[in-house]
């Protein structure tokens, strides 16, 4: 059995949608261009495997629209964004499915944008705010006419090439239309101008363009191009552009999809998804797990706990990337299915998703809905409140994503808090996880103790631990690297601290460096002998400030590394804003009085060794040895 890709593309959102068990369009652009070209060059694509609903059964599932104008990035849209372009599958109303796709949803979907529809991304580069209008734009699925491999030219490509290109839309300038790199002659248009579709996107009455209607969108786009070419190379440019329009229409457009089709009754369907995605590395598992949670918990018996999982995590998402923008790339489905499945003892494994069973997402369902520690709360509030506990406790702490990306962490300190109701995010815990990250970071380089698998054994242990509930309740993190077995040797911290280096500038955010991280935070004295901050009250300071760095090399005749370790300690934000500033150190200390002098020196590791400018070079060596002595004899067994 087959369908025309014309078929297909005329019925979706109008009799053909996806069920709810489907996972959400992963795909990025680079995916979408290539299936074209596979498409254009007959490539096999794989079969499709349409459900057949039955009538009875259209009031039994939760089925979704196809996503035609896609949010493709990780960053979150301004609204005027949000107004044209969708972040995810939006669910069906008023419309009764006659097909389910429950196999294929991938490459229908890119169909469907690369010809319907299109894509807006982030342009604005690092650092600059996402939610400002002029740094998205809009994109189409663009096929350069000139390129056409039977068509051998100095000045064109000399085959298909398929590419997203700006519109104008937003924020972007046009890439659309003719173009030169180099010498190479580009006409970008888009595929869709190939398709008389509707400009809502779905329509029965599209069809493909073929003779005149076709020659005339070509004409136009060549007439229109300021080729600056005589007759002759016009008219051969034209024949390559119709040669290339036409492939798109047969081979593409009208290619004829292998499909596969079942009426099996709801309760099996699941199961055959399963078993189709199963196979091979894609989907990813966390995906597996929202399909099951998908065919499962929106159909539950019970009205007051029906819950769709896909809907409430995306608001999750959303409220969660506005809370925590320091971690906004990081927060996505997979980080809160971690968190589901962590809260029951298994974790995102394919082979611990194919055991899980009814018994289980109902285990995994009474977590979400348990309201019990949390008074007049929300739905799903103490679920919730636990992983807003956990990002609070690891801002607070100072740590950003460029120390610690491995979004597990946040799954356990969610089970933690979970599990332990009267935890608060005290200075106690946000010490505790901030020692506990600095310990992971110096061993991780040369034992990768933050992966999955170790979060997953800390879990574990997590759920079995049992608090001294005469005590506040403390994240147990010396434990947890006991349970494993785990501690440094003195090679691996001379190492850490050897290489121990500085890149951003002090102050907020805290910190931004791996190895720095590990070292200033696993000097505990540092930040736990004042008794009215804790560690998320510090900066990261240089001893000898960097803008003094000219003048220090000239004391000493050479140039000296001021972001070596040696010369980075942890003070408080105010005193290292308004009172130390950009000083030398031996003057700020002398402002700051004998006592207080004392102290800062202790706690931050200063050798005996006057922080002179002449100094400079023998107080950071001698400080890095102090360092790692002092590591080696607190942390090495």
């Amino acid at each position: 059995m087959s369908r025309q890709v014309s078929d297909y593309l005329s019925e979706i959102n109008d009799h053909i949608f996806l069920p709810g068990l489907q996972r959400e369009f992963v795909w990025n652009p680079r995916q979408i261009e290539e299936l074209f070209d596979s498409l254009i060059r007959d490539y096999p694509i794989g079969a499709i495997t349409e459900w057949r609903v039955r009538a009875a059964n259209i009031s039994d599932y939760n089925s979704y629209n196809f996503l035609r104008m896609y949010v493709a990035d990780d960053y979150r849209p301004p609204d005027p964004v949000l107004a044209e372009y969708d972040l995810y599958n939006q669910e069906v109303e008023d419309k009764e499915p006659e097909i389910l796709i429950i196999d294929g949803q991938q490459r229908l979907n890119s169909l469907y944008i690369g010809v319907e529809g299109g894509i807006t991304v982030y342009n604005g580069g690092r650092g600059k705010p996402s939610d400002e209008l002029q740094y998205w734009e809009g994109q189409r699925l663009c096929v350069d006419l000139f390129g056409h491999p039977e068509y051998d030219r100095d000045d064109t490509a000399g085959d298909y090439e398929f590419e997203f290109k700006s519109t104008g839309k937003f924020g972007g300038a046009d890439e659309t239309g003719y173009s030169l790199t180099g010498e190479t002659r580009h006409l970008w248009m888009p595929v869709g101008e190939l398709w008389n579709g509707d400009d809502e996107g779905g329509s029965g009455n599209s069809t493909v363009l073929e003779g005149r209607a076709l020659s005339e969108v070509v004409d136009e786009y060549v007439d229109t191009a300021e080729l600056r070419a005589d007759n002759e190379t016009r008219y051969q440019l034209r024949s390559i552009s119709m040669a290339v329009a036409r492939d798109i229409t047969s081979n593409v457009l009208q290619d004829d999809l292998e499909t596969d089709s079942t009426n099996k009754d709801r309760s099996e369907i699941p199961e055959i998804f399963t078993r189709l995605n199963m196979e091979g590395s894609d989907p990813k598992p966390y995906q597996l797990l929202l399909s099951k949670l998908m065919s499962y918990w929106p159909y539950a018996e019970e009205e007051n706990e029906r819950i769709n999982p896909r809907e409430v995590i995306q608001d999750w998402i959303d409220e969660f990337k506005q809370k925590f923008p320091q971690y906004e790339q990081e927060i996505d489905r997979k980080l809160f299915l971690r968190y589901t499945a962590y809260l029951v003892g298994t974790d995102l494994l394919r082979s611990n998703l194919s055991s899980i069973d009814e018994e289980r997402m109902d285990e995994m369902r009474e977590r979400w809905l348990y309201n019990e520690p949390v008074v007049a709360g929300r739905r799903f509030e103490w679920f919730r409140t636990s992983l807003e506990k956990a990002f609070q406790t690891v801002i607070e702490s100072g740590i950003r994503s460029s120390v610690m990306n491995t979004m597990p962490i946040f799954a356990l300190l969610g089970v933690f808090y979970y599990q332990n109701p009267d935890a608060e995010v005290s200075d106690a815990n946000r010490e505790s996880v901030f020692q506990f990250v600095a310990r992971a970071l110096l061993l991780n380089k040369y034992y990768q103790v933050l992966t999955y698998g170790k979060c997953r054994n800390w879990m574990r242990y997590l759920r079995e631990w049992e608090p001294d509930t005469n005590e506040p309740i403390v994240f147990p993190g010396d434990e947890l690297f006991e349970s494993e077995n785990i501690s440094p040797s003195a090679e691996d911290i001379r190492r850490v601290v050897a290489n121990a280096r500085y890149e951003s500038s002090p102050g907020e955010p805290v910190f931004t460096d791996t190895d720095v991280t590990a070292v200033l935070g696993l000097i505990e004295e540092s930040y736990t002998q004042s008794t009215s901050t804790s560690i998320g009250d510090y900066s990261v300071d240089h001893i000898y400030p960097k803008s003094r760095k000219e003048s220090v090399s000239e004391s000493i005749g050479e140039t000296v590394d001021l972001n070596r370790i040696g010369n980075l300690q942890l003070l408080p934000h105010e005193m290292n804003e308004e009172i130390k500033s950009d000083q030398w150190p031996h003057d700020w200390l002398d402002d700051l009085g004998n006592a207080e002098a004392e102290r800062i020196q202790r706690v931050n590791q200063y050798p005996d060794i006057e922080p002179t400018p002449e100094n400079a070079q023998a107080f950071i060596q001698a400080r890095e040895e102090q360092i790692t002595d002092y590591l080696i004899d607190k942390y090495v067994k």
